[in-house]
């Protein structure tokens, strides 16, 4: 009786993630070194602790990668959709559940090293054209100033397109998270230290999450929520972390 009881338990299991695994959606965009694809494999920091979670939770789903503005959108309007890497700000506090932290963000903007270009405040940038990703956070962040700070933006569809028109000097800046645009850089031809940080945006330092919309059900929020506590307690993140920058 034991017995069988035991296997209708481990069936209805069974059962319950396989639906579970058909309902969710497990989605980023090309934003290396936190999230990219190569060579067909979905790679990056993120992925591997966003891998970790779902692990510890039992669930097997597919990765897949999409523009960022599509993937944002995806999020916010269909159910069990959810997206890394994520930085949470006060606009978008209320469209998402934020699930947990995959990696730590810093945001700013990028010159190229023989540019003498001198940001010390956001006026300073009314000289310059600067080059952002559709709905990424320094884009979001950028056009609530732009009127009235009379900002020139170049609003492009992906970060590598972004680096790409800065070393053509189609734009005199570029903004996104400078670990992406050191690795992007290397990836184009050049080196890591042929662009430069001239102005960390402190309102958006923090930390990069999955998350996903208000239509998901609680429970499967729950469930990831529970396992992204276990990845972080057990040392799990900070490994993948550690393992990581000291390549």
């Amino acid at each position: 009786m034991k017995k069988a009881l035991c296997l209708a338990g481990v069936i209805v299991l069974v059962c319950w993630n396989a639906a579970f695994a058909e309902a969710v959606k497990v989605i980023m965009d090309y934003y290396p070194p936190f999230s990219y694809e190569e060579k067909g494999e979905i790679r990056g920091i993120s992925t591997q602790v966003v891998r970790a979670v779902l692990k510890e939770a039992g669930i097997e789903v597919p990765i897949k990668q999409y523009p960022f503005a599509r993937a944002y959108q995806m999020t916010q309007k269909e159910s069990s959709v959810f997206e890394y890497c994520v930085v949470r700000t006060p606009e978008r506090e209320k469209l998402f559940q934020w699930i947990g932290v995959v990696a730590v963000a810093e945001h700013g903007l990028l010159a190229l090293k023989d540019r003498d270009i001198r940001i010390d405040k956001l006026e300073d940038l009314s000289k310059y054209t600067v080059g952002t990703v559709l709905e990424d956070v320094v884009d979001q962040y950028l056009r609530k100033h732009e009127q009235q700070l009379g900002l020139k933006l170049d609003r492009v569809a992906d970060y590598e397109l972004n680096v790409n028109k800065l070393f053509s000097k189609r734009f005199d800046l570029c903004g996104m998270n400078k670990l992406v645009g050191m690795y992007l850089s290397k990836k184009l031809g050049h080196s890591e230290n042929d662009i430069k940080p001239v102005y960390i945006i402190e309102e958006l330092s923090g930390y990069y999450y999955l998350v996903t919309g208000l239509k998901t059900p609680p429970e499967t929020v729950k469930k990831l929520q529970r396992a992204f506590e276990t990845v972080h307690k057990n040392g799990t993140y900070q490994k993948i972390i550690d393992e990581y920058f000291s390549k």
